[in-house]
């Protein structure tokens, strides 16, 4: 799927771009626009905001996780099992998303943002047993503890083996 083409998508959509770099900013590797579920709390999210409840923003962490080990093998939940997902399977770490994070792609006031985030292995503890990523998700409210807040999207993609020193550098697109 093409960036660009998500506008003619239902609404509300999503895609994604992970970019992998090692310790001295060389890319590792970079995978092409993928396609990514907003689940049903995106909804519950954009009713506070248009009610004028405090929710927090509409994203303010990003979080990732380990996932199901099976996943490896193709064995997936689909999209439809997953758009009432509250929290990841197996959260690892988030990160608060600032600001300057989440733009608008196309001018102000648009319908499309574009969310940034990079992670390296110190911003996921635990060691080499959390460093394997299969999953990511956007989170609205909550802290930095794992699994709080309301979940807007989510990504299950094939296993991210973190290494010391690489940073994993991730673009997402929203679509509303």
């Amino acid at each position: 799927m093409d960036a660009d083409n998500i506008a003619t998508a239902p609404w509300p959509a999503g895609v994604f771009r992970d970019v992998l770099t090692d310790g001295s900013g060389r890319q590792v590797w970079a995978r092409d626009w993928q396609h990514n579920l907003i689940v049903d709390g995106l909804r519950k999210v954009l009713a506070a905001l248009v009610k004028g409840d405090a929710q927090g923003s509409p994203a303010d962490f990003w979080a990732v996780g380990t996932g199901d080990p099976s996943w490896d093998s193709g064995s997936v939940p689909p999209d439809s099992s997953r758009l009432t997902l509250t929290q990841l399977y197996v959260e690892t770490a988030r990160k608060p998303l600032a600001a300057g994070q989440i733009t608008f792609v196309g001018g102000a006031f648009t319908n499309r943002l574009e969310v940034t985030a990079a992670f390296s292995t110190a911003d996921i503890p635990g060691g080499p047993a959390t460093w394997s990523l299969r999953e990511f998700g956007l989170v609205s409210g909550g802290s930095v503890a794992a699994n709080s807040g309301v979940l807007i999207n989510h990504r299950i993609h094939p296993r991210i083996d973190m290494q010391p020193g690489f940073t994993l550098q991730r673009t997402l697109r929203l679509t509303f």
